[in-house]
């Protein structure tokens, strides 16, 4: 039964902080019945959010590719079509049996919610508005395969998130198995988004049976208590299913991917684990040096607290960056990790308070494994190696910058791309589709949409121009074939007679599919190549159809127009969004650590911690190594577009993360000492059982997250894991110590105009309210995680 303080806390210990805790510990009810009523409440809000989430969003906006996007979206059959079916059989696909299945299952297609179009080998385009033609068209060739056993039905769908993804379902559903002599499978883009959404929240599902049980083991093991174990993961709760109820809030607006509710889970859930870990080894710490219960809870929050803001100010600014890019995917994974770690702070620094001043030591005070962590702790003397390193902090900063850049270098050989279906496992049924679709219809592979804006070809002047126009961009090299306006070009001639501008064609004839490449906004032309989208050939291509003269101004769209310039866009916002990033994290550390040098160290060391990690992001993901480490997936050759970015903004805040808690200690031990080579010493023996614990609990859940089969949540996951892992391993323990000593007392320098306007840091009680005021003693071995 939760009771109030026995002691309440009358010592009037000031700050902001300090007033939250006591207010916090003195309503210990009505705090946790509110965070139990907000779990509830914003899990029914939440419930059933991933429908409602976008698998796309991968697309700069605002951009020439956009815009083709756009006014491609005006006719019923614009663009390449999202969803292509497969039609095999075990005869040819020109045998009446398989043409009537065929036409049969196109005339279905049309009818069913959502599809805006149908083209199939045997009856041509459908609109799903026009009435039956009168006699079938011509087969069109390039919806065959060479072997005769394979046609293409091809499937244009509402793009408006919701109605895609239910039209994408019930096509599937209506579509995907037998349909008499054909057995039909789905391909394209729409079956590649809807299989990497059902791989997510399947892997979503694992991943939290996974990490839930280990990160619980985990905390146990170093609260040495059940009820301390379930505290953080209880506010992780907090801060998981508010954040998926502002995703489902914003979702209504504006398109959300469904890999923020991935990244959120495992973003939450850490930082839950860190901020009541130091809150919770901040009063264990108290209590063990004779504090009253009652006073312990506040003096946890008022010294703890700066560092739980501070680091959740830092990493929430980091993905702030994020907010800058115009792509849809990195919007959505900063408003839902700013959202998590706002609610994780405010969580924790309400939650754990109550939860202390209610179940006290039933919570955090006992510990039965306190003697086996004592030993653990007296063979890991982390004031001995970082004094050890700061005897020769030259040698070590050399040997550590050295292998740093070292773990860099394949970050030379990047190359940029999207995964697409490469993204999904290779035994998935849409990636072997996918495959089979590259094989049998290579000109498939790439399509160049080039859109003649406010140009028609309504007169003969107009249609010689644009079959001029049609036949030198047929004959470019890798051009399979073009379609548009005025028919179809192969290796510049045309495949069957020139449409006449004027004639209003029936149904039935050739030239009736072709009514399609105009627009009311234009005239488009469909260039189909072999190259992947993302290939040097492909870019190669697409620049020389950019340098081909036009009856007007073009405009090319397409995958690999998609790609470059969402890369072009990704990168021209790429240096605002660092200044602004390093603007905002200089300045809330150097309000936290009163100091100049101090954030400016911490910000080049992320960097170069960073910039290793991405040499090691490329040679395992790009180059394939190390793959029976990491699990199986699926080799691009490239490095997915929007890794780099992602993975940069979220381990730069959660190494961020660490270096706070560190500076932390450090400042605090020079404030007693005056020492700085003592003060690092302190600081590290004081933090490190800390960001080490905390380390552990993230790499459980990042590698929980890293079994996934969806190649880019893969990447995303190992790559902050080993930032982590380094951070943890190197960065802190050597080479922090060794910047430390060689920078000596300008550590601390801060000209007197900047001291006068900083707040001042919240510390130790002074001598009237606090009996180890003047001089804090080192942490009792037997305290856990003593900080």
């Amino acid at each position: 039964m939760c009771e109030p303080p026995p002691h309440p806390d009358r010592s009037h210990i000031p700050g902001s902080l300090a007033t939250l805790a006591r207010w916090a510990a003195g309503h210990n009810r009505l705090v946790l019945a509110a965070a139990a009523l907000f779990v509830v409440t914003t899990g029914l809000l939440s419930a059933g959010v991933s429908a409602h989430l976008s698998s796309g969003g991968w697309l700069a906006e605002n951009t020439t590719a956009a815009q083709v996007r756009d006014r491609l979206a005006q006719s019923p059959h614009g663009g390449m079509p999202p969803l292509l079916l497969l039609a095999r059989t075990t005869g040819s696909v020109d045998e009446p049996a398989a043409r009537t299945a065929g036409t049969r299952l196109a005339e279905d297609l049309r009818r069913v919610p959502g599809v805006t179009a149908v083209d199939s080998y045997w009856t041509g385009p459908l609109d799903p508005t026009a009435s039956t033609p009168a006699l079938p068209p011509p087969p069109d060739p390039l919806l065959r395969a060479a072997d005769g056993r394979t046609a293409l039905i091809a499937v244009w769908l509402d793009t408006s998130a919701p109605a895609l993804h239910a039209a994408t379902a019930d096509v599937l559903a209506h579509a995907d198995g037998r349909h008499g002599p054909l057995e039909t499978r789905a391909a394209g883009e729409a079956a590649v988004t809807r299989a990497i959404q059902m791989y997510s929240e399947r892997d979503l599902v694992r991943m939290e049976l996974m990490a839930l049980p280990l990160t619980f083991v985990l905390l146990f093991l170093m609260f040495g208590s059940i009820p301390a174990a379930l505290l953080p993961l209880a506010v992780g709760t907090v801060a998981i299913t508010g954040t998926a109820a502002i995703l489902r809030t914003v979702a209504a607006v504006t398109p959300i991917s469904a890999f923020a509710l991935s990244l959120t889970t495992a973003v939450g859930l850490a930082l839950a684990v860190d901020y009541s870990l130091f809150l919770i080894a901040r009063y264990r710490e108290e209590t063990a040096l004779g504090r009253p219960h009652a006073q312990a809870v506040v003096l946890a929050t008022r010294t703890a607290g700066p560092t739980v803001i501070a680091s959740a100010g830092v990493v929430a600014v980091s993905l702030l960056g994020l907010l800058l890019f115009p792509v849809p995917l990195m919007r959505s994974l900063a408003t839902a990790g700013i959202s998590v770690i706002a609610l994780a702070a405010a969580a924790s620094l309400l939650i754990v308070p109550a939860a202390l001043a209610c179940f006290g030591e039933r919570l955090a005070g006992r510990d039965i494994l306190a003697r086996r962590r004592q030993a653990a702790r007296a063979a890991a003397r982390w004031d001995t190696l970082a004094t050890a390193v700061m005897r020769r902090p030259l040698v070590v900063l050399t040997l550590t910058s050295a292998l740093l850049l070292l773990l860099a270098l394949p970050f030379r050989d990047v190359t940029f791309g999207f995964s697409a279906e490469r993204a999904l496992p290779a035994d998935s049924p849409v990636a072997r589709t996918m495959s089979d679709l590259h094989t049998d219809f290579p000109h498939l592979g790439t399509e160049i949409d080039v859109v003649l804006p406010d140009w028609h070809p309504n007169n003969p002047y107009n249609a010689d121009r644009l079959d001029a126009y049609a036949r030198s961009l047929s004959r470019l090299p890798g051009v399979q074939g073009l379609r548009t306006a005025t028919g179809t070009y192969l290796n510049g001639k045309p495949a069957s007679p020139l449409c006449e501008p004027t004639e209003e064609p029936p149904a039935h004839h050739p030239c009736a599919g072709l009514r399609r490449f105009t627009l009311p906004s234009g005239t488009w032309l469909a260039i189909n190549s072999t190259p992947w989208p993302y290939s040097t050939a492909a870019v190669d291509l697409l620049h020389t159809v950019r340098t081909q003269p036009a009856p007007v101004p073009a405009l090319t769209g397409g995958a690999t127009a998609d790609f470059l310039d969402t890369r072009t866009s990704a990168f021209h916002h790429l240096p605002g969004a660092l200044v602004v990033v390093t603007v905002a994290t200089l300045g809330l550390l150097l309000a936290f650590t009163r100091s100049l040098f101090l954030p400016l160290k911490a910000l080049l060391i992320n960097i170069l911690s960073l910039t290793a990690t991405f040499g090691a992001m490329v040679y395992v993901f790009q180059q394939g190594h190390l793959r029976q480490w990491v699990g199986d997936f699926a080799m691009t050759g490239n490095t997915d577009l929007s890794l780099p970015f992602i993975a940069f903004f979220l381990a730069f805040g959660l190494s961020m993360d660490y270096e706070i808690l560190l500076l932390a200690r450090i400042t605090e031990a020079h404030g007693r000492t005056r020492d700085t080579v003592r003060a690092t010493a302190e600081g590290l023996q004081a933090a490190a059982p800390l960001f080490t614990a905390s380390a552990a609990v993230v790499l459980v859940v990042l590698l929980a997250l890293a079994v996934t089969d969806v190649a880019i949540l893969k990447s995303i996951a190992v790559t902050v894991a080993l930032s982590v892992l380094l951070d943890a391993a190197v960065i802190r323990p050597l080479l922090v110590p060794a910047v430390m000593k060689l920078a000596g007392n300008a550590n601390w320098w801060l000209p007197d105009p900047l001291r006068r306007h900083l707040p001042l840091r919240p510390g130790p009680e002074p001598p009237d309210t606090t009996p180890y005021a003047t001089a804090i003693p080192r942490p009792a071995d037997d305290v856990p995680l003593s900080t």
